[in-house]
C-alpha cells in the first residue's frame, strides 16, 4: 500500500500542477459544423455584430487564417479570453472548439468547474451554442459553387476606385452606383456585360480593400471626360472560380472558399478577388437567386 502511495503522490501532485498552472484553459466547449474552416473563421470573428449579451465587448486579439482566434469578452467588469480552434474534419465538416478563460478569476473557476454548473460554465455554454447557431443561419443566407480552373477573357470598362471594408462593399458600390449609371445613359454609352468588382488591394489584417467598381463598355477614343469616372482596361488571367448565390453584401465568403482550396492543393494565388454581378439587387426578389462569379487569380509559375 505504501508503496502504491509513493506512486501515486507524485502523480497526483503532478496532475493538480498541470491543472491549476499548465492547462490553458478553465473551460472548453466544442461543436460541429458543416461549413468549411474559412467560412466559421469569418463569422466567428463577426461575433460582436450579433452577440446577445448587453453591453459586451469583443476585441480580436489574435488570429491565424482558418484555424485559430483569439478574443476577449468583457461584460461589466468581467473579462474572458475566448481561444477558438478550428480543425477539418474527415467527412468535411469543421469540429470548432473554444478554449475559455475567465481573466479575473482562473483559479476560483478551476475549483468549481469539475462539481459545479455554476454561472461561468453557462455563460461559456450560452455563448458558443450563440456562435454555433448564427454560423447554422447564415450558412442557410448563401450557397456556393463548385471550384474550377478556368480564364478571365478581360473587359474594358468605366469605373470609381473605392476604398472600403469588405463587409461595407455592398454598401459602397449602392452609393456610387447611380454616379456612373447617370453618366452612361446621359452619354448614350450602352453596357456591354455585367457590372464587376475588381480588387485592387487588401489587408486582411484591418479588413480594408480598394477596388474598382466597374461597367463594360466599348472601348473608344472619345468618351466623354468626368471628374471622378475613370476608364481602364482589366487584362485576362488565369483563375480559379466559383459561383456565390445569395446577398452580395457577403459575396466575400466566396473570397475564403477560394482562398481555402487553393491553399489546400498548393496553390499560388494573388489575393486580388474579381466579383461579375449577374442579377440586379433593385429588382428585388429572393437573394439566392442572385448569382456572382467569383474569380481568383492564378499566380504565373
Amino acid at each position: 500500500m505504501k508503496r502504491f502511495l509513493k506512486i501515486l503522490f507524485p502523480i497526483l501532485i503532478l496532475v493538480v500542477c498541470w491543472y491549476f498552472v499548465a492547462k490553458e484553459e478553465d473551460y472548453q466547449v466544442s461543436f460541429t459544423s458543416e461549413q468549411s474552416k474559412s467560412l466559421i473563421f469569418q463569422q466567428i470573428l463577426d461575433w460582436e455584430n450579433y452577440s446577445g449579451e448587453t453591453e459586451s465587448v469583443i476585441v480580436t486579439n489574435d488570429r491565424q487564417p482558418y484555424s485559430e482566434i483569439s478574443q476577449s469578452f468583457k461584460i461589466g467588469d468581467s473579462s474572458f479570453l475566448y481561444q477558438w480552434e478550428l480543425n477539418s474534419e474527415k467527412n468535411n465538416s469543421t469540429k470548432v472548439t473554444a478554449h475559455i478563460t475567465d481573466l479575473n478569476h482562473s483559479f476560483k473557476q478551476r475549483l468549481q468547474v469539475p462539481f459545479f454548473k455554476n454561472d461561468f460554465v453557462k455563460r461559456s455554454v450560452k455563448n458558443v451554442e450563440e456562435v454555433g447557431k448564427a454560423i447554422a443561419i447564415k450558412g442557410k443566407q448563401f450557397k456556393l459553387g463548385t471550384i474550377e480552373r478556368t480564364d478571365y477573357g478581360g473587359s474594358y470598362c468605366a469605373y470609381l476606385p473605392v476604398t472600403s471594408s469588405t463587409k461595407q462593399k455592398a454598401s459602397n458600390m449602392l452609393a456610387t452606383i447611380a454616379i456612373i449609371m447617370e453618366y452612361l445613359k446621359g452619354n448614350d454609352i450602352e453596357l456591354q456585360g455585367d457590372p464587376f468588382l475588381e480588387v485592387t488591394s487588401w489587408d486582411e489584417g484591418s479588413d480594408m480593400i480598394q477596388f474598382n467598381f466597374c461597367f463594360p463598355i466599348s472601348k473608344g477614343d472619345s468618351l466623354p471626360l468626368h471628374e471622378t469616372i475613370q476608364f481602364k482596361e482589366t487584362l485576362p488571367f488565369k483563375a480559379l472560380k466559383t459561383t456565390f448565390n445569395g446577398n452580395y453584401r457577403i459575396s466575400h465568403y466566396a473570397w475564403f472558399h477560394l482562398l481555402e482550396y487553393a491553399e489546400r492543393e498548393g496553390l499560388f494565388v494573388k489575393k486580388l478577388p474579381l466579383e461579375i454581378f449577374l442579377n440586379d439587387p433593385h429588382s428585388g426578389g429572393n437573394p439566392l437567386d442572385w448569382q456572382a462569379d467569383i474569380f481568383l487569380p492564378l499566380e504565373e509559375q
